[in-house]
C-alpha cells in the first residue's frame, strides 16, 4: 500500500521540480558563428532581439540565413524559448538597425512572400 503512494508522490515531486527550474537554465536553440576563430575582428558588439516569429530551430536556422550576408556579423544565439536572438558584430562595418533591417527582410517562398521575423524589442545597443 506504501508503495502506491510514494511512487507516484515521487513521480509528482520530480514534475513539479522541473517546472520549479525550468526557467533556471537557458539553453540555446541555435549557435552559429559566421567565421572562423582567426577571422574574428578585435572589436565585437554585442545586440539581443527579442523578436516575434523566432520560435524553433527552423525558424532559428532562416534567421541565421536572414542575417548571414551582413558585413560584419559574427555571430548569433538563438533562444526560441524567450523568442531572443543575441547577435554579435563588427561595430565598423555594420549596426544593430543593418541587422533588424536583414532579419525583418521578407522571405519568398514557392511565390509568396512571407514577413516571418518582426523586432519587439532590442537590448545591448
Amino acid at each position: 500500500m506504501k508503495k502506491a503512494v510514494i511512487i507516484p508522490l515521487a513521480i509528482a515531486l520530480v514534475i513539479l521540480l522541473a517546472f520549479a527550474t525550468t526557467n533556471a537554465y537557458r539553453v540555446p536553440t541555435a549557435d552559429i558563428s559566421f567565421v572562423e576563430c582567426d577571422e574574428r575582428p578585435t572589436s565585437v558588439a554585442t545586440v539581443e532581439f527579442e523578436v516575434s516569429g523566432l520560435k524553433c530551430r527552423g525558424t532559428a536556422r532562416t534567421f541565421a540565413r536572414q542575417i548571414q550576408d551582413v558585413p560584419g556579423v559574427v555571430s548569433f544565439v538563438a533562444y526560441a524559448r524567450t523568442h531572443s536572438a543575441i547577435v554579435e558584430y563588427d561595430p565598423a562595418l555594420t549596426d544593430p538597425d543593418a541587422i533588424r533591417e536583414a532579419f525583418e527582410e521578407p522571405i519568398l517562398h514557392e511565390g509568396k512572400t512571407y514577413e516571418v521575423f518582426k523586432m519587439v524589442s532590442v537590448a545591448g545597443e
